[in-house]
Parts: structure tokens; sequence; C-alpha cells
């Protein structure tokens, strides 16, 4: 683990959270650019989309910290937007960028959360 959590309940959550970071890189790794924005002759979200869509995930939750870092997926993901069809989708390579850009400040914020307890009293 790279940062102690102040929460030990939060202590599951950022392994979950540092194993996707990395997991997204590496799922990525090897991916040419046109194919990443091939829908595959069907109506299915391409790699560009889906890995787009993943990184404003992460902006949109930082924003609740307020963590608030433009990104290059604002525009094509605002108010969860689907697919556009025709559309230009960011490369891997900027969608990475951005990832690594946004990732170690969203896991500040979340190592820094106190979980108040959920038992009742």
């Amino acid at each position: 683990m790279k940062t102690t959590p102040k929460s030990s309940r939060m202590y599951g959550l950022i392994v979950l959270y540092e194993m996707h970071t990395d997991f997204l890189l590496k799922a990525l790794d090897g991916i040419d650019e046109k194919d990443a924005q091939k829908r595959l002759e069907t109506k299915a979200n391409h790699i560009a989309w889906i890995t787009g869509s993943v990184v404003q995930g992460r902006y949109f939750l930082a924003k609740s910290f307020g963590i608030d870092l433009p990104s290059i997926t604002d525009e094509l993901f605002a108010n969860n937007k689907g697919i556009v069809d025709d559309a230009v989708y960011p490369s891997i390579a900027d969608l990475k960028k951005d990832w690594l850009a946004i990732s170690p400040r969203l896991q500040e914020a979340l190592t820094q959360l106190r979980m108040k307890s959920w038992r009742k009293s």
C-alpha cells in the first residue's frame, strides 16, 4: 500500500483503489490508438469511450472531495452522456495522462477520510 488511510475501515477500499489504478493502465497497454476508436461493427462502446467513462468517473468522485480539476473527458462525458456517433474521443495516451493526474490526488483525499461508525446507538 502506497499510503496508509486515517481510518482502518478505508484500508480495503484503498487497496482496491490502487489495484484499479494499476489495472486500467495495464489493460490499455499495447492497444493501438486506431483500434481504441473502433466499435467492432456494432453499437458497442469502443475502448476509448469505456476508458474515458472510467476516467470521468474518477474526476467526478474527486469533485465530491473538493478536487475540481479539468479533464479532457469533461465535455464528451458531461451528464453521463453515452457514446456519440462520429465523435473523436481522446487518445489512450491522453486518457492515461488524465488518469495519472487525478489518481494520486483522489487517493490522498480517500486516505484522509475518517469513517464514522455504522453501528446504531
